[in-house]
């Protein structure tokens, strides 16, 4: 995901990668990961992951496993890959990313997302916003990025869920690169939607401020 991974590293900030010892810290989850897939019919595992005030959600496809994380104070980064696939050198990935403090503007989320990810100078650089999902607890932004040529050798696309809320911002994003990409932007919602991204309530917070927002 190197030229989406700059991208996403421009909207983020660097930080975001520095700070945990990367492939190294989730070696034991990869493992534990490897040793489910083994159970015949298991075509997904249900993942959950606390990052900040909210629990992050979504549904892990076989044969993906952890491959690499990174946490500062204040941005988040976790990475799946196929069991085989390394994170530098992966052929689908699915991150998960949180950015905590800078995300209460008041601006719709439509404005808020070109914000962030409508940007970098890739050749064949893409931006669309497919819209809000209205889902409970709250709804979520879907946009795609990329560069490249659809299909072509050196393309790669991803499609992302942009949740947020009066204070932070995290993301649930599956990408795809070289050939595998044909057709990926007509296919973009479906694809993200079959991970059934979720983000909860924070702990304590009460139904009325926990809500769809689709601002």
């Amino acid at each position: 995901m190197k030229r989406l991974v700059a991208l996403l590293l421009v909207a983020f900030g660097a930080s975001a990668v520095a700070a945990d010892p990367g492939a190294d810290a989730v070696a034991p989850m990869a493992q534990v990961t490897r040793q489910m897939w083994k159970k015949p019919g298991l075509g997904k595992l249900t993942t959950v992951q606390q990052v900040w005030t909210r629990t992050v959600g979504f549904d892990l496809p076989r044969p993906f496993v952890p491959s690499w994380r990174g946490q500062t104070t204040s941005s988040f980064l976790f990475e799946y890959v196929p069991d085989g696939e390394m994170p530098e050198r992966w052929t689908r990935m699915i991150t998960v990313s949180g950015e905590k403090g800078g995300w209460a503007a008041r601006i719709p989320d439509k404005a808020l997302a070109s914000a962030v990810f409508d940007r970098g100078t890739c050749p064949g650089r893409v931006y669309r916003d497919l819209g809000p999902t209205m889902q409970p607890p709250l709804a979520y932004r879907t946009v795609v990025i990329g560069c490249g040529a659809e299909g072509g050798p050196g393309s790669e696309r991803a499609v992302i869920a942009v949740f947020r809320d009066d204070q932070n911002m995290w993301t649930v994003q599956y990408a795809e690169r070289g050939a595998a990409t044909a057709g990926f932007e007509r296919q973009a919602a479906a694809k993200l939607k079959r991970l059934a991204p979720l983000l909860t309530c924070r702990k304590g917070e009460t139904a009325a401020a926990c809500k769809e927002t689709g601002r």
